[in-house]
């Protein structure tokens, strides 16, 4: 809710201006709003009854830059979404930005008197936004803290962690938690404050399934990433997390607007917070996953199999040293992949041919030949349970490479 002295501020420069106000925050969610002065458009409707803009609008504004800008300038109408035109001051103080002052203008009109009032106005409304923030950006660095102390590798972090939500009376009271890990692809370095916002909208898209508590926070150190820990009463199934992180991805998607991609991992159901870090790590390892190992949006990091180990070590690492000789061989030999494919098909099943021979759809007898071609380019010893593993293992390593 905002304060009276920033409503005060809001609602006096609407009525100097006769014009509908509004003062967001950077990532675009409403702090405070004037009354409608009969110039309101859909999206001002929707953000007064919704307590929200829509992740189009969101979009849409910061897709014009004005986290950047160092002075006010127009935001265009956007038809598509039902959106006016707004004049738009980035409210900051010393620099920082605190929030941003819109002002409908449907029609162009604004007078260099009515830019010199708005001007005056923000200098006031950063005086009071800065003074108010404090609080809220201490609850916001404390939720992060506590977030950030559960998905610690250190036990003594995740203890001091849940001892501190117990003192706040901030733990959420269901017993299974599932970690939801959001990450925005691709992001360029003038695009970062938009994907911070679209990371957030995410988040906040996880806290709305009836009966779910979320202890969420975008990643300190990297404002593309965010964790959603998802807590409940009762455990909640594969089929029912994935719809979950898949309308959290949909809403980043929106809010990217084309200009940057957004995957999602899932880990798997542990019982209390005092474990969700087992349930983090794999969602984390998840979002890597994409577009390598699986086409995403959402990926289950349950299902990663070994990849869960490999995609441990920074892609950077990986390179064709990584691959065993005879593997390097048989690749440069079979350039379409046949035998290569073959080798992986039994390998998967275990070294049963009705089994793999099934799989790829060919009589037995054509597997083992397939396999007989693989000994004599390679030379491996097929029946050796230290080369199985060590082409097994490489395969994973060069499905890595190829993605």
């Amino acid at each position: 809710m905002p304060s009276d002295r920033l409503q005060q501020l809001v609602d006096s420069l609407a009525e100097q201006l006769q014009r509908s106000v509004v003062v967001d925050d950077p990532q675009v969610r409403m702090l405070a709003t004037s009354r409608h002065f009969g110039d309101e458009d859909d999206v001002r409707v929707r953000a007064v009854l919704q307590r929200d803009a829509g992740s189009a609008a969101v979009a849409h504004v910061l897709g014009s830059g004005v986290a950047s800008w160092r002075a006010a300038g127009w935001i265009p109408a956007a038809p598509g979404i039902g959106m006016h035109p707004r004049w738009c001051l980035p409210v900051r103080w010393h620099g920082e930005l605190l929030g941003l002052l819109m002002v409908i203008d449907a029609r162009g009109e604004l007078a260099a008197d009515d830019v010199e009032l708005i001007e005056a106005a923000g200098t006031r409304l950063a005086a009071v936004m800065e003074g108010e923030r404090h609080a809220a950006t201490a609850a916001t660095a404390a939720t992060a803290a506590a977030v950030g102390g559960l998905l610690s590798g250190v036990p003594t972090e995740r203890e001091r962690a849940l001892a501190d939500l117990a003192t706040t009376g901030a733990a959420p009271s269901g017993r299974h938690v599932r970690a939801v890990v959001l990450r925005a692809t691709g992001v360029g370095p003038g695009d970062v404050g938009q994907a911070r916002a679209a990371v957030r909208r995410g988040l906040d898209v996880l806290a709305s399934r009836p009966g779910a508590a979320v202890l969420g926070a975008v990643d300190p150190a990297d404002p593309t990433t965010g964790t959603g820990l998802v807590v409940t009463a009762g455990p909640l199934d594969d089929a029912a997390t994935a719809e979950l992180a898949g309308r959290a991805v949909a809403e980043l998607t929106a809010v990217a607007a084309g200009r940057f991609g957004a995957v999602a991992g899932t880990g798997p159901g542990v019982r209390g917070l005092a474990e969700a870090w087992r349930s983090h790590r794999p969602a984390e390892l998840a979002t890597r996953a994409v577009p390598r190992l699986a086409p995403g949006p959402v990926v289950d990091g349950s299902a990663l199999g070994v990849h869960a180990v490999l995609l441990r070590v920074p892609a950077e690492r990986w390179d064709e040293t990584a691959l065993p000789p005879e593997l390097v061989a048989l690749r440069a030999a079979d350039p379409e992949g046949r035998l290569t494919g073959t080798l992986a098909a039994w390998l998967d099943a275990g070294g049963r041919a009705p089994v793999a021979a099934e799989a790829l759809h060919v009589h037995r007898t054509t597997l083992h030949y397939r396999l007989d071609r693989v000994r004599e380019l390679t030379g491996a010893d097929l029946d050796d349970g230290k080369t199985r593993l060590r082409l097994h293992l490489g395969l994973a390593v060069a499905r890595l490479l190829d993605g």
